[in-house]
């Protein structure tokens, strides 16, 4: 992503004390929720979703606190994303006791090789949508298998990933114009608030499935 660096690019104006206090707060929120669903589950495959889930938006909002120089806080960022995909997929299989096919080894080992690719060579929207793929297969694979409750949430959980994409395409295309025209207003909490939606879903729908 050589023309957009997290969180020095994310629309919200750099403060002196922390950095972006609005975007750091939602996440912040967003910590305690899944806490709420960790302290009801036992089941150690619940708690490594709801634990890869904490991690990532925990350093989420230190991230937004805290702005180290170059592309170390993204590639932290990128990392944690793989830790919650690995912990989905083990959900699943310990649930369904269903190990996919090869097709759908070849299709997941692709686009994480186009995820890397992005990363490096593409714009933003290239990585978040490798991203959304990559987290999204898992899920529709196994998606026949898993309780109605499950299926419905995997569709709301599709259109929230599809909404972020879009926030973050506004966001590049147009933050700079939008920030002026509104006085600074931190459009990048617009993308924090569907991710409180969405992993708020998650939590709500898998802690003890």
């Amino acid at each position: 992503m050589n023309n957009y660096i997290f969180p020095f690019d994310t629309c919200e104006e750099k403060q002196e004390i922390i950095a972006q206090p609005y975007s750091a707060f939602l996440n912040l929120i967003n910590c305690f929720i899944i806490l709420y669903f960790i302290n009801k589950t036992t089941k150690i495959e619940n708690i490594y979703l709801l634990s890869s889930l904490l991690l990532f938006e925990a350093f989420h909002v230190f991230s937004h606190s805290i702005h180290i120089s170059g592309p170390i806080q993204t590639n932290i960022t990128h990392t944690l994303t793989y830790f919650i995909n690995i912990s989905f997929f083990n959900l699943f299989y310990n649930y369904t006791k269903v190990l996919p096919d090869n097709n759908f080894f070849i299709l997941l080992f692709s686009l994480i090789s186009f995820d890397f690719y992005a990363l490096t060579n593409l714009s933003v929207i290239y990585y978040i949508v490798a991203q959304s793929l990559i987290f999204l297969l898992p899920l529709i694979y196994y998606y026949k298998l898993l309780p109605l409750k499950i299926q419905s949430s995997i569709i709301e959980m599709v259109i929230y990933i599809i909404m972020i994409i879009l926030l973050f395409i506004n966001e590049k295309n147009n933050c700079k114009n939008l920030m002026k025209k509104y006085n600074k207003f931190p459009f990048h909490i617009l993308i924090e608030i569907v991710g409180i939606i969405l992993f708020s879903t998650i939590s709500y729908n898998f802690y003890n499935l």
